[in-house]
């Protein structure tokens, strides 16, 4: 009996000896690299199991802890917003805009710029300039070409296009707005996007332009020289509501944003417009500051969705994957209470107060990683 207990005790102190050697073999200890120098303290990370019994039980829900992703190897995961809303800017030029363009100018360019991830924006401006591509503001009654497509299509990250295209434009002719209305109708139902379609109309004054109108029985706009030959000076706002009806009908409902304060007599046919837009009464902005706060409030009734289109690629755990809203992590929650849920592998979608955020429009972003266990609610 003391003979076997010793022959064990000697085994194990061979062993012992030969582990304290195993530097010389192949497999480096945990704090060295294969050339056998030092990495301890180093930024090397490893994967811990999540059966070690040396990890907390509650680490997985230490998302704040500065060690987090040197315990799980936390990496981004590519994140876009999931956009189903289009908006086609018809953008009024004609010559009683020339105090307000460039304010509506700024005011596109910033709302687009800040808004282009979320909503697929499109710009046709009228009427269209005449050859050799001027537009002559001392007659501007002759000037009532409308355009037939826009001048910057629908699609995804417009606003560097439409800043473009801005910077050139300039004052021309008068108020075409039904047909402009007729053709944008057109284009839109020829674009298939698979979202849904918005027009805003911005403008600064009544419709004209309609040369089948009678200048005996019109109301004429031009108390200077009346309308006498000249049917392009009536109020063409009949063929307006009707083009307006259409769109609303296809179910495109367009919002007016009127501008100026000059605008006076002039309300009840805007808010006609919007009314037969299907959006209740138009958007005045008599300020620049006002445009801008209009601009922005008919974005914010823009639908839009919580939905992110998210890249995974076969090498990302499904519950290995979190959200951040401006840093914040958010929990899944499959009751879809408030938290995120997968819609399909590759779309998520918010819910609750954190959806009710991003919908504000008061966010810096939302980000995604993986490699860190989900956090559940």
């Amino acid at each position: 009996m003391i003979e076997t207990r010793f022959g064990s005790i000697l085994a194990v102190l061979v062993a012992s000896l030969l582990l304290s050697d195993c530097g010389a073999g192949n497999d480096p200890p945990f704090n060295q690299d294969a050339t056998g120098s030092d990495t301890t303290g180093s930024d090397t990370i490893h994967d811990v199991a999540a059966d070690d019994s040396t990890t907390p039980a509650d680490v997985v829900h230490e998302y704040g802890d500065p060690g987090w992703e040197e315990v799980c190897g936390e990496e981004d995961l590519p994140l876009e917003y999931e956009v189903n809303s289009d908006v086609l800017i018809v953008l009024d030029r004609s010559g009683s805009m020339m105090l307000m363009l460039n304010n509506l100018k700024t005011a596109v360019n910033t709302v687009a710029s800040a808004s282009e991830e979320k909503i697929w924006f499109g710009l046709m401006p009228f009427p269209n300039s005449v050859p050799p591509g001027d537009c002559a503001l001392i007659r501007p009654l002759t000037e009532c070409n409308a355009p037939t497509t826009p001048a910057v299509m629908l699609g995804p990250l417009k606003a560097a296009d439409i800043a473009s295209t801005l910077v050139g434009l300039t004052i021309c002719g008068s108020t075409p707005t039904s047909q402009t209305l007729v053709n944008a109708h057109a284009y839109l139902s020829s674009t298939s996007t698979g979202h849904s379609q918005y027009v805003l109309l911005a403008t600064d004054g009544v419709p004209n332009c309609n040369s089948s109108l009678d200048p005996s029985t019109c109301e004429c706009l031009d108390t200077d020289t009346g309308c006498v030959g000249r049917p392009e000076a009536c109020l063409d706002d009949a063929a307006t509501y009707a083009a307006l009806d259409a769109l609303l009908a296809d179910g495109i409902p367009t919002y007016v944003l009127g501008m100026g304060a000059w605008l006076g007599t002039d309300r009840e046919i805007m808010n006609n417009m919007a009314e037969h837009g299907g959006t209740t009464s138009f958007y005045p902005a008599e300020t620049p500051a006002g445009l801008l706060s209009a601009f922005e409030a008919i974005m914010g009734t823009v639908v839009v969705s919580c939905r992110f289109d998210i890249h995974p690629g076969e090498e990302v755990d499904p519950t290995k994957v979190n959200f951040y809203i401006d840093g914040e992590i958010v929990p899944r929650d499959t009751s879809h209470a408030a938290g995120w849920d997968y819609v399909d592998e590759d779309t998520i979608e918010f819910y609750g107060v954190w959806c009710d955020r991003i919908m504000s429009g008061g966010i810096s972003g939302v980000t995604a990683t993986f490699g860190c266990p989900t956090l559940l609610i």
